[in-house]
């Protein structure tokens, strides 16, 4: 970074230009910090190098849009909010294996003392006791594998919606097969 000029000035600068030089001057002196935070956040070396380098291509989009008045602490929150937002994006994925797993289960589709189609035919009971948008939502989410924003496309219904009509029913099967 040229000491003669200051952040604001890059800043400036790459907005006006879009030249990555700018943006890599600013982030250049804080990378060990960013890495130290994804870290932080990660607890392994390989991942916490792969965020450091999304954050740089995040802030790089950023900063073209966004007034920043000091950089450094723009730099943390942004870099902070990226780790949480990914951590918590690979939660929900967790969570969605496992509910599949959980409507997917050994009792339902692999019994091995229980005649499997008289379990289908329950679960097909218990599906048709679901209210209407409960149960297309559920058969296109596991039956389907179509995704929350498919299903809230397709049917014009808020994701939150879905959502919350995927994870009822699945409760209400649940109860139902006696699972």
């Amino acid at each position: 970074m040229d000491t003669s000029i200051n952040e604001q000035e890059y800043i400036r600068l790459y907005q006006e230009t879009s030249d990555q030089k700018y943006a890599i001057a600013l982030y250049k002196p804080y990378i060990e910090l960013v890495y130290g935070v994804c870290l932080k956040y990660y607890k392994n070396k390989a991942d916490a190098e792969d965020a450091a380098m999304s954050v740089y291509e995040l802030v790089a989009r950023k900063l073209k849009t966004h007034q920043v008045e000091n950089f450094k602490s723009w730099l943390y929150v942004v870099t902070k909010n990226y780790c949480f937002e990914k951590l918590r994006q690979k939660t929900r994925h967790m969570v969605k294996e496992k509910d599949a797993a959980d409507v997917y289960s050994s009792i339902v589709f692999h019994p091995d003392n229980i005649d499997k189609e008289a379990q289908l035919n329950k679960l097909e009971d218990c599906l048709s006791k679901l209210s209407d948008e409960q149960e297309k939502c559920v058969r296109w989410f596991y039956l389907d594998q179509k995704s929350y924003q498919e299903i809230a496309e397709a049917h014009n219904l808020a994701w939150g919606k879905v959502r919350s009509l995927i994870q009822n029913g699945r409760r209400m099967l649940k109860n139902c097969m006696g699972a």
